[in-house]
């Protein structure tokens, strides 16, 4: 099919599936702190970034302050940033941090490397203003495909010592291989749609090769990563053995240079489980899950 066919064929099947996840899911309600407008590289557009502050006391005297860099699940193709809410708010609430939850670009409108040159934007942005930021105290954060792009901005597109810390919740690695024959470490998890998958990758890939370290952070050279990484799985979700993989390798490649990576895999947990209102597994997993955020934060934040 010729390109701008399948351009349009990706779009209709892409907003058909934004169209139904609005309508079946609950209004996103996020309550940040402000709202800003990050100038992009792309000239058409600024990058919305949703910005959570620390309460007086737990910020302490520290100016500036540390920042945590978020990226919400889209599956690179679908708007929900404001997901993570919960989560900025925790972590700006009990760390000192101030938490910038950034609403990076989607496909097909804007194929790789797009999303990841607004990642790259929001870090300029931040590198920037040292009065406001402390730039030796920058750590980044993602959860699914924002976590993926965490793992690509870390190891390829940044520079070495860039993060203090990143934090992945079961972010997808390796966008090469087929999503059909992806299987959860435990069985009895709800598995993802391959079709969907497949149009929400070939949307954001537009023809590049998938084996690209800046696409799947499986092939990246781990020496990048910053001394201190959590990497958060569900034994009921087929990215899991993909991402521990990878966690894996980051772990025995960086143990000379002390490199701290630890990997935690939720039982009777799938994908998003900490997005899930109810069920007392995932409750207690997501409680579990975001307290390890905050020890990695404050500690390396001494």
């Amino acid at each position: 099919m010729p390109g701008f066919l399948r351009y349009l064929y990706l779009k209709v099947l892409v907003t058909f599936s934004r169209v139904l996840i609005k309508l079946l899911g609950s209004p996103l309600k996020p309550k940040p702190d402000d709202v800003v407008q990050i100038a992009s590289r792309d000239k058409r557009r600024n990058i919305k970034v949703h910005v959570y502050k620390p309460n007086a006391a737990d910020a302490g005297s520290s100016s500036p302050a540390p920042v945590l860099i978020n990226l919400y699940g889209s599956g690179l193709a679908i708007p929900l940033h404001g997901m993570d809410d919960d989560f900025c708010r925790f972590v700006a609430d009990t760390t000192g941090y101030v938490v910038l939850d950034v609403n990076y670009c989607l496909a097909p409108e804007y194929p790789f490397p797009a999303a990841l040159n607004d990642v790259a934007d929001a870090v300029k942005y931040v590198l920037d203003r040292p009065n406001e930021y402390d730039a030796s105290q920058v750590s980044i954060s993602g959860f699914s495909s924002g976590g993926s792009l965490a793992l690509s901005a870390a190891s390829t597109t940044l520079p070495h010592g860039t993060f203090r810390s990143l934090i992945a919740f079961y972010p997808a690695t390796n966008l090469f291989q087929d999503p059909a024959l992806r299987k959860a470490p435990a069985p009895g998890g709800k598995d993802r749609s391959p079709f969907w998958t497949r149009i929400f990758r070939e949307s954001y890939l537009r023809g590049m090769d998938p084996r690209d370290p800046r696409i799947s952070p499986a092939f990246a050279d781990t020496s990048n990563f910053p001394a201190n990484m959590l990497v958060v799985t569900g034994e009921l979700d087929q990215s899991a053995i993909e991402a521990e993989e990878l966690a894996e390798r980051a772990k025995i490649e960086g143990h000379a240079t002390g490199r701290e990576v630890i990997i935690r895999r939720m039982k009777g947990c799938g994908h998003a489980f900490d997005k899930k209102l109810t069920g007392e597994v995932s409750v207690a997993a997501k409680n579990e899950t975001y307290e390890l955020v905050v020890e990695m934060l404050k500690k390396v934040r001494k």
